[in-house]
This record gives C-alpha cells, structure tokens and sequence, in this order.
C-alpha cells in the first residue's frame, strides 16, 4: 500500500475510532437501566421520590423504565401501556409523547447504524493493520492530529454544558428534532418527562461525556505506549 493510502486509512482509523468512542458511551449510558433507577432512587420531584410524584409503584416505574428503553430500539414496538396511577388505571403517554419518542427512536436507530457500521470498518481496519503490519508511529501522528479537532470540538461543547446546560439541551432539541415541539413537555402532567426529568438529563450527559473522554483518552496512551515500544525495539 502506498504512503498516502496508508496515511488515509491511519486517519480513517483514528475517525471511527472516536465515532465510536462517542455513540458507544452514549448508548451504554442511555440505555444503562441501573443507572435510571439510581436515578430514581436519588433525584426528587415536587420533595417527593419520581414514583411518588407520578403516582406509581416502584416496582412499575422500573416496568415502565424497561418497557420505554426497549421501544426505542426495537422498531416493530409501539408505547401503548397503561397502569394504575394514583389509584386509576390510565394509558401513561399522551399522543404527543408518542409521536416525540417516534422522533427519538429514529435517532436512536440511526445511531445505532453508525455505531455497527463504524464498529465493522474499524475491526476490518485493524485486523488489517495485524495482518498487513503498520507504522506507530503514523498510526499515533494521525491520531493525534484527529484528536486535536476532536479536543477542540468537544471541549468547547462540554463548556457549553457545563456552563449552561439548559441553551445546550434546548439547542440539541432544535437541531435533531427540528420543525416541532413535540419534545417540550410538561413537568406537571407528561409522564414521560417525570420519569427522565432535567436533572436526570444533566447527569447523563456529564456521564456521556466522561466516559467519552476516558475511552479516546485511553487509546491515546496505548498509542504513545505502542510507538515507544517499537522505538525501544
């Protein structure tokens, strides 16, 4: 192979890498049902416990937990649940949660098949570089040089978050989910909000983002190791 098709599948290598860095933290988290239910089991709403709030059993709030995450990944899945909320029994998400979490699930979904696409190419990637050989010390150039944009890219965003949480949600919403407002719900009567309430957000993304960090982090010192060992050879 060339120098410069090297080159490119070095940065190609580097590119997936960090892609899937990103959706994979952000899939373990978002679909971690442990850590909703620490969640729930910390954060209140109104002074009360999210259970008592919407007016459901613990033990239904994990059901209704579960139920939701497995819609968003199964496309044949539709919403329609009901349970016994605060004594009567009541379907639990309005048409406009339903019609949101459609809007979510595309998202999902299609992260979903960036994730595995990017997962297959980059495996090829590597098995290729065992195989074929490769150069550390290009491998870790390139590397470096995605990770810088990388760096520059998302610290700024985590800045954003960090500083003000609420103008980042707000502008997700309005860039994945344009042309409707289907994701502004109301704290006092959409369920669907009570069980993922802001708070819940921020702490998910500060973990999202974390563990983001750590992973390309991690790979960056396996890079610096791997070159120095090959210098030391």
């Amino acid at each position: 192979m060339s120098e410069k098709n090297s080159n490119l599948l070095y940065t190609v290598f580097s590119i997936l890498f960090i892609i899937c860095a990103l959706l994979g933290s952000i899939h373990f988290w978002c679909y971690n049902e442990s850590f909703y239910e620490a969640q729930h089991n910390t954060l209140t709403l109104g002074n009360k416990p999210i259970n008592e709030y919407i007016g459901i059993s613990n033990d239904d709030l994990k059901e209704l937990t579960h139920f939701t995450l497995a819609y968003l990944n199964d496309p044949s899945r539709d919403l329609d649940i009901q349970m016994n909320v605060n004594g009567s029994v009541r379907e639990i998400f309005t048409d406009d949660e339903k019609a949101h979490m459609v809007d979510v699930r595309n998202l999902n979904m299609t992260a979903n098949y960036i994730l595995i696409a990017s997962g297959v190419i980059l495996v090829s990637i590597i098995v290729y570089f065992v195989i074929k050989g490769f150069s550390s010390y290009r491998l870790f150039d390139s590397y470096r040089k995605v990770l810088l944009g990388c760096l520059l890219f998302f610290g700024t965003l985590s800045l954003w978050i960090l500083i003000d949480f609420d103008s980042f949600w707000t502008s997700f919403h309005h860039l994945f989910f344009p042309g409707n407002g289907l994701w502004i719900l109301d704290l006092r009567k959409d369920i669907l909000i009570m069980i993922v309430p802001p708070q819940f957000f921020n702490n998910l993304v500060i973990r999202i983002v974390v563990t983001f960090f750590i992973l390309i982090a991690l790979m960056y010192f396996v890079l610096v190791y791997q070159r120095k060992s090959k210098t030391d050879d």
